[in-house]
């Protein structure tokens, strides 16, 4: 059972009620060359249509702001798998814009990632759901993060981790859950957020994809595919500034914008294309979802979770995770 996050006393003035997206906004720039157009945003090309997330600048934004958050909440740390200083090869599944990849090959269907890197930084833009080019026992660390909205097929995708790990490597999957919630019963009894988190499920279900995940979930297709002694660390992302920690409140702030400024990418296509809503309609339920994530009198955060390996030598193809 994770810890109840303490939320800060609320002034009673009604105009102090909601967070100033304004003060806590911030804007990193990304290169793209593959694109496709939709209301207006622009999607990848290669695998049209695999990603239903757009990959335009405003996109890459959020997914930055988005990968920082959870990196406060993971206590800064990039990885949790015991590594050895020996390691060579790390793979970053769905990489994104590759902001934090060093010594790492990085893969994913979007080619955002930056044009310039080091000698030890390798892009490759592929679909990881089928065959790997990669040859067998080859990576120290296979490593994804947020990818509930990518992967169709997570019991193939762990089948490949282990054909193509070294003896004694890891994969490690950091995932949060669309599925906001509270400790104290905040939400409204008749929430948008809810109601979004619902139809983002509904729609993504349409097409074969998970986004209500867990990490026994996860663990359980682990052990299924052959790894051993599987363990998950759990966590909570706050959305807002409503923490009294002052780490957490940080944190918040990052989840907060990443949601204000990236919301209608994760809803447009979704809704349009799955759930047969209009445009106008779309954009109306969002600013109820989005005034409700930025009140302060709501204390909701996304179940977050990663993998904690331990290691052992390979047994039989078996790797230990």
């Amino acid at each position: 059972m994770i810890d109840p996050i303490a939320a800060q006393p609320v002034a009673s003035n009604h105009d102090e009620d909601f967070f100033d997206e304004g003060s806590y906004t911030t804007s990193i720039a990304s290169s793209i060359t593959d694109y496709k157009y939709e209301h207006g945003r622009r999607y990848h090309a290669y695998q049209e249509g695999r990603y239903v997330l757009p990959n335009d600048e405003v996109e890459q934004n959020r997914m930055d702001l988005q990968y920082h958050a959870v990196r406060l909440v993971f206590g800064d740390k990039l990885f949790f798998a015991p590594l050895q200083k020996d390691m060579k090869r790390v793979l970053d599944v769905g990489t994104g814009t590759g902001i934090w990849v060093e010594d790492v090959y990085g893969i994913d269907l979007s080619p955002i990632q930056p044009r310039w890197s080091a000698p030890n930084v390798k892009y490759q833009v592929d679909d990881v759901e089928q065959s790997w080019t990669f040859p067998p026992n080859h990576f120290d660390l296979i490593h994804t993060r947020i990818m509930l909205g990518s992967l169709r097929d997570w019991p193939l995708f762990f089948t490949q981790c282990l054909k193509h790990l070294r003896p004694g490597g890891y994969v490690e999957c950091q995932e949060l859950s669309v599925d906001a919630r509270t400790d104290d019963d905040s939400l409204p009894q008749i929430s948008a957020l809810t109601a979004w988190c619902n139809n983002q499920y509904d729609a993504m279900k349409t097409i074969g994809m998970e986004l209500k995940i867990t990490g026994n979930m996860i663990k359980k297709q682990m052990l299924e595919a052959g790894f051993v002694d599987v363990e998950v660390k759990e966590f909570k992302t706050p959305i807002g500034q409503w923490p009294q920690d002052e780490k957490m409140r940080e944190t918040g702030a990052f989840q907060l914008v990443a949601m204000l400024e990236g919301i209608g990418g994760l809803t447009m296509a979704l809704w349009t294309r799955f759930l047969g809503w209009k445009r106008e309609d779309v954009e109306d339920e969002l600013v109820k979802v989005k005034k409700e994530m930025q009140s302060k009198n709501v204390h909701s955060y996304w179940p977050t979770f990663a993998t904690n390996p331990s290691s052992t030598e390979q047994r039989s193809h078996q790797y230990q995770l």
